[in-house]
């Protein structure tokens, strides 16, 4: 069964957006993280949905998640999600930044 893990960058990057979210209501944050993870889990099982994004690096795609924009790799064993960042970010540079 195909499946998903996390870089370090995107891992930070999901646990920001969930604690921003949690201030204003922890309700929405479990929302929001539920319904991540479920994004999360099609993209591992449908790797190609998203869109080929090499400008982010070598096999990079990029699929939309509301006012997100998910970075991921298809592996072999599903998929590789890089960063989770607000698409009204400058994503090139968001995406490089550290």
């Amino acid at each position: 069964m195909p499946d998903f893990k996390y870089t370090r960058r995107a891992m930070n990057d999901v646990s920001a957006l969930i604690e921003y979210i949690a201030k204003d209501s922890l309700y929405a944050a479990n929302d929001f993280a539920n319904q991540l993870v479920g994004k999360f889990s099609a993209l591992a099982e449908a790797p190609h949905m998203g869109r080929e994004r090499d400008d982010y690096g070598a096999g990079v795609r990029t699929f939309p998640f509301g006012n997100y924009m998910i970075f991921y790799r298809p592996v072999d064993s599903g998929v590789v999600i890089v960063r989770v960042l607000h698409g009204a970010r400058n994503l090139p540079n968001a995406f490089k930044a550290e």
